[in-house]
């Protein structure tokens, strides 16, 4: 295992650890639709596409970026699929959702996509028609914040499941040059973390009513995937990072606030 690799996992696992844990409390004790923006804010794929960079240049991480609108897009399906099995069975409801994701994001980097507008259309039309679907069809509703008591055990152990979770996603990049990179960097990591964590604490009403709002507040990973795109490669690696990570956070707060004022 060579040293980047190493800084890699060891990062991913704590800031998984981390923002995990966060996202769990906000959601708790806020409520499922502040927590939903929490979940989407880009974590994973700043540190994948991160690294992506390090290990071979800007460029192919702009490169790899090509298909995370796309994926995004896939992510939304994830959820729909997580949603309507859940009313079944919680494990049932996260391996179909998993299948669904590894089957449709490998297809995407079979065909070696390397058309970035059909990627951002693609995922523009997922999000509208799986918003719909949970609004519309499922009828899942939002949760108020519960209050919830919390013991040293029950944050490290949550810490420890998302930094796993988290890392092994991460360490995928490594495996299949940067357009695997670019797939992993959008796996669901922290959507499999936060809706184990919120239905094994709550129950499934809760978890679903997470993972509705995480279809529009994850527009924020797909806005730093979009801004990478263009100042990676002349800004610097350091500075592409911050710059994205500022746009995405803007985005996506301009996001919640919409969605606030259109539900209050």
């Amino acid at each position: 295992m060579d040293s980047v690799f190493a800084v890699k996992l060891i990062l991913s696992f704590i800031v998984g650890s981390l923002w995990i844990t966060v996202v769990t409390i906000v959601a708790e004790r806020s409520g499922t639709k502040t927590g939903g923006f929490i979940a989407g804010l880009p974590s994973t794929v700043v540190i994948a596409l991160f690294f992506i960079g390090w290990s071979y240049s800007t460029y192919a991480a702009a490169e790899a970026t090509t298909v995370v609108p796309i994926i995004g897009g896939i992510n939304c399906l994830f959820i729909i699929t997580y949603i309507g099995f859940l009313r079944v069975n919680f494990w049932l409801a996260l391996s179909c959702a998993l299948t669904v994701w590894f089957i449709l994001s490998y297809g995407v980097v079979r065909t070696r996509l390397d058309n970035f507008g059909l990627s951002i259309a693609v995922y523009a039309g997922l999000v509208v028609i799986s918003h719909v679907i949970v609004e519309r069809v499922l009828k899942v509703e939002s949760e108020s914040g519960r209050c919830v008591k919390y013991t040293p055990a029950m944050l490290v152990s949550r810490g420890l499941f998302a930094g796993f979770v988290i890392a092994v996603a991460v360490g995928m990049t490594k495996a299949g040059g940067p357009l695997v990179g670019g797939m992993f960097a959008m796996f669901p990591a922290v959507f499999v973390a936060t809706l184990a964590v919120t239905y094994l604490s709550h129950g499934p009403l809760f978890s679903a009513a997470l993972m509705k709002s995480s279809i529009l507040g994850a527009v924020g990973v797909v806005i730093y995937g979009v801004a990478a795109r263009y100042v990676y490669v002349p800004l610097g690696l350091l500075l592409g990072t911050v710059v994205s990570a500022v746009v995405a956070l803007v985005g996506s707060f301009l996001v919640h606030r919409f969605i606030a004022v259109r539900t209050a």
